[in-house]
């Protein structure tokens, strides 16, 4: 169920940033360093096939753009269990490496 983990991890990530509405604070700081998420971030976009998903984008032939940084944030804070554990700890290396300054 790989479209499946894919939603959820999105919905993980979104419910950690804030829901203002109902006063939940948020839960995922991302620090000034990470440029390349801060800029992805914003950028992403809904499917619209399954607008439940986020729409895949690639780099260039540059490596530019993309949102292989959104993929790692997603990564990180989607998994759980022990295949979980794995993807977390691949997400954050992935992060760690788009972030360096």
């Amino acid at each position: 169920m790989p479209g499946l983990q894919r939603v959820n991890g999105w919905v993980d990530v979104l419910c950690r940033l804030f829901d203002s509405g109902n006063g939940v604070p948020a839960r995922l700081f991302i620090h000034e360093r990470c440029a390349r998420l801060t800029e992805c971030l914003p950028s992403l976009q809904h499917d619209p096939n399954r607008p439940e998903d986020v729409l895949k984008v690639d780099a260039d032939e540059d490596g530019v753009g993309g949102d292989d940084t959104a993929d790692c944030l997603r990564y990180f804070g989607g998994h759980e269990g022990a295949q979980g554990d794995a993807k977390k700890a691949e997400g954050a290396l992935m992060l760690a490496h788009f972030c360096r300054a």
